[in-house]
């Protein structure tokens, strides 16, 4: 019987740069509100729809690119009469997408990472108020190309997250004034039970 063929793709390999986009689907402030099954459209250059997305917001250069994660925590179970686990359980998971932004003073972006940020512009002045307030759920996804075909993109898609690092910035002539992110996604309970939080795809046709 012949050997198992050999997997060298470099198409499947990640290389960005990648964009974030925040506010992602019909309703403003809103979590991800498009239905099970409804995944986020792209026009033909990898940009979010803006039909189906008219208030999704693009968050902007980087330090350092985004990185996503899904990592599951694992319950083991023992039985008295056996030194190994006997069997498991998935008792949580954490869907993230993480880096840091330079473009802090874009306002747009200020009210998408803070989840209790207010906008507040005055007469000549745009302005943020911060207090007390709720968290407000929103959904993200960060979009790069496949590498050596930049007419098709990978997407990973959080449905209902927000940023809890909150804002920071540091204001120095030596460096850029970067803060650190991390969209943390939760479930949204309304979806099917293998498909609350969210999706990763790759687009391989053309913009819809």
């Amino acid at each position: 019987m012949p050997g198992i063929t050999d997997n060298w793709q470099t198409s499947k390999i990640n290389l960005g740069p990648g964009k974030m986009y925040g506010n992602l689907g019909g309703t403003n402030n809103a979590p991800w509100d498009l239905g099970a099954g409804v995944r986020l459209l792209l026009f033909s250059d990898g940009t979010p729809s803006s039909t189906q997305n008219p208030n999704a917001v693009h968050l902007g250069m980087t330090e350092g690119g985004e990185e996503w994660s899904v990592k599951p925590t694992k319950t083991d179970f023992f039985a008295d009469e056996f030194i190994d686990p006997i069997t498991s359980r998935i008792t949580a998971n954490e869907t993230l997408i993480s880096g840091s932004l330079l473009q802090i003073s874009d306002m747009p972006v200020q009210v998408i990472l803070n989840p209790t940020a207010t906008r507040a512009d005055l007469a000549g002045v745009q302005r943020m108020t911060f207090g007390a307030g709720t968290i407000v759920y929103r959904s993200f996804a960060v979009i790069w190309p496949v590498e050596g075909d930049p007419t098709k993109f990978n997407v990973f898609h959080i449905y209902k997250g927000y940023n809890d690092q909150g804002l920071a910035s540091q204001i120095t002539s030596k460096k850029l004034g970067a803060s650190p992110f991390a969209i943390r996604g939760y479930a949204d309970t309304a979806r099917a039970a293998a498909d609350t939080t969210g999706e990763f795809f790759i687009q391989t046709g053309g913009g819809s």
